[in-house]
């Protein structure tokens, strides 16, 4: 009985001794309670300290405060009285905010002056001074500013008709063109281009040689068909589309450059022999334009119309009186820092208006700002046109000396530059034979003279056109390469080497400075180097702007000749940054 008994008094004594410790914690959390909740209700003592911090919201100790926690100002029109402070946000609501009706100052109760906090340097201020308040008075919101600066009614319903007039004395701001226009004077004797009835051919016209090319392409591409010839066929194929692109891209730029000129009055010039004219072109140059580049609309590019701010485009084409064009040249040199002019003379196979635009390019790339000038023979413009190109050389030469001699007598220019180029050299060396007759001997017509790849017989040129040239002029200099397949063909036809030759019959005479180009000039055919090589119009532009003597161009070593000194580009020279030690400009 008493081993049955055991086992419940422990259980009994267990739980008890539980039940004891939960109704302790509950007591203890009952009395905790009551005490946080007696701490919350009992109130502090009663300070002016105490009073103005409790008003005064709490403020973070690094942000100064706001200006909308400031004490409140009295009302526009009633500050407060030197010395006092006005009532704090939090006042008793005894405090009725005053209204702009007039109040007896007299029955007005004077306001509860309270003690002024003590001050802490740990703390900020919870005010600002009365004499900041005074210095910095806040009105009503709908008041930005004081009355007295306010402007006028009157000034200020004026200003904005000020503006506005002034406005109107502003010019507008006007967008750059994207190219430039050089005038250029020419002198030609080519024959115009007249149209019956001064009308176009249809449109049709200028696309015809190209519909034919792709269909005849597309016939015999057919035909080899039926053969199983179907590789030569789509190449045949091929072929005949890409050609009747290219000639209808020609033949499309032609058309829209004819129907330009008709509308703008201007005159076509032909390969024609014809009178002696006068006139002034108008040639655009892009901004983007590079040097040495004349820029055409091109068919990898898929261009089909020239544009003046991508394109290299000659624009206009006026003839002029003779004394209209002297009296317009005239004034063109004297406007020109040095009062001078620019002569070109073009070659074999160039049009009247590959003249203007190459004269335009040069003078451009050579930063000439004297007068542009050029004389257009009638050159047919083609590559078979060879021939009849070296006959008319001869027939033009005594147009081309009336026309020398009347821009040397009354164009009013100090200097007079020339360049002539390739087959231009044989009407330009006519003309000064047949010039120098007329002039008194030694008589300087023209300051630098610039024979470039000249295509003239070499014995001709050194006993009859070279002493009468340099002795009318200041200085001359000839540029020749190894490299020019013009010239060879040129010499294979005429049978004896030109002036322009370099080699064992490189030209070598006195008062002529010969530079040899062969080492600088990797174009294609190397003829056009003149206006197409970066460092031969550097050199051209070192010569003219600068009046340098070959030994004075770093970029020019001598090299002996069999007849004497000659010189020569130093490929390893850059000439257009005049750097020996960067890489040089092909």
């Amino acid at each position: 009985m008493h081993g049955c008994i055991q086992p419940s008094l422990a259980h009994q004594s267990k739980t008890s001794l539980a039940g004891g410790l939960l109704a302790v914690m509950v007591l203890l959390a009952f009395l905790a309670g009551c005490s946080q909740e007696a701490e919350k209700a009992e109130p502090k003592a009663d300070s002016p300290a105490t009073v103005a911090q409790s008003n005064t919201p709490p403020v973070p100790a690094e942000q100064p405060i706001p200006i909308q926690q400031q004490p409140q100002m009295a009302p526009l029109g009633q500050p407060s009285a030197p010395g006092q402070i006005p009532p704090p946000e939090n006042a008793p609501s005894q405090y009725q905010p005053r209204t702009f009706a007039r109040q007896n100052v007299e029955s007005t109760a004077p306001r509860q002056r309270l003690a002024a906090p003590a001050p802490n340097q740990l703390q900020q201020p919870q005010a600002i001074p009365l004499k900041a308040q005074q210095a910095q008075p806040q009105f009503a919101p709908q008041m930005m500013q004081p009355e007295a600066m306010q402007a006028p009614p009157e000034f200020a319903r004026s200003q904005p008709m000020a503006e506005s007039s002034l406005a109107k004395q502003m010019p507008e701001s006007k967008s750059e063109d994207p190219f430039d226009v050089v005038e250029v004077f020419y002198g030609t004797d080519r024959a115009p281009v007249v149209w019956p009835s001064g009308v176009l051919p249809h449109k049709f016209h200028a696309l015809l040689p190209a519909v034919t090319c792709g269909l005849l392409g597309i016939a015999v591409a057919l035909v080899l068909t039926r053969f199983k010839q179907y590789i030569i066929s789509g190449l045949t194929l091929l072929v005949a589309l890409s050609g009747a692109v290219v000639v209808g891209q020609e033949g499309w730029v032609q058309y829209q450059k004819f129907d330009r000129f008709l509308s703008n009055e201007s005159i076509v010039y032909g390969k024609q022999q014809g009178e002696m004219q006068l006139g002034l072109c108008r040639v655009s140059i892009p901004k983007s334009h590079q040097t040495g580049s004349l820029e055409s609309p091109s068919v990898i590019h898929w261009e089909f119309e020239e544009k003046p701010e991508d394109h290299v485009m000659l624009m206009e084409v006026k003839s002029k009186e003779e004394k209209e064009f002297f009296d317009m040249l005239r004034q063109r040199a004297a406007e020109s820092p040095h009062n001078d002019l620019l002569i070109f003379i073009h070659g074999y196979n160039v049009t009247f208006e590959d003249a203007a635009r190459r004269t335009a390019q040069i003078a451009h790339d050579l930063e000439f700002q004297g007068a542009p000038v050029f004389f257009s023979w009638p050159s047919q413009g083609e590559l078979l046109g060879y021939v009849t190109d070296r006959s008319n050389s001869f027939w033009t030469a005594s147009h081309l000396k009336d026309f020398l001699l009347k821009v040397h007598q009354q164009s009013g220019a100090q200097s007079i530059h020339l360049i002539a180029h390739s087959m231009g050299n044989r009407a330009f060396g006519a003309a000064i034979e047949s010039l120098a007759a007329d002039l008194d001997q030694n008589q300087k017509v023209f300051n630098e003279v610039i024979l470039a790849a000249p295509d003239v017989d070499a014995r001709v040129f050194t006993e009859e056109i070279a002493p009468k040239l340099t002795g009318m002029s200041q200085h001359v200099t000839l540029y020749a390469s190894q490299n020019d397949l013009a010239l060879k063909a040129s010499r294979a036809v005429n049978g004896y080497p030109r002036a322009g030759d370099v080699g064992a019959n490189i030209l070598i005479l006195n008062g002529i400075d010969t530079i040899d180009v062969t080492k600088i000039d990797t174009s294609l055919l190397g003829h056009a180097y003149y206006g197409d090589n970066k460092s031969v119009i550097s050199d051209i532009y070192a010569l003219m702007q600068k009046a340098r003597s070959p030994r004075e161009r770093k970029w020019l070593l001598d090299m002996a000749g069999p007849s004497g000194m000659y010189w020569y580009f130093d490929p390893q020279y850059n000439v257009m940054t005049q750097n020996p030690n960067a890489p040089p400009v092909r």
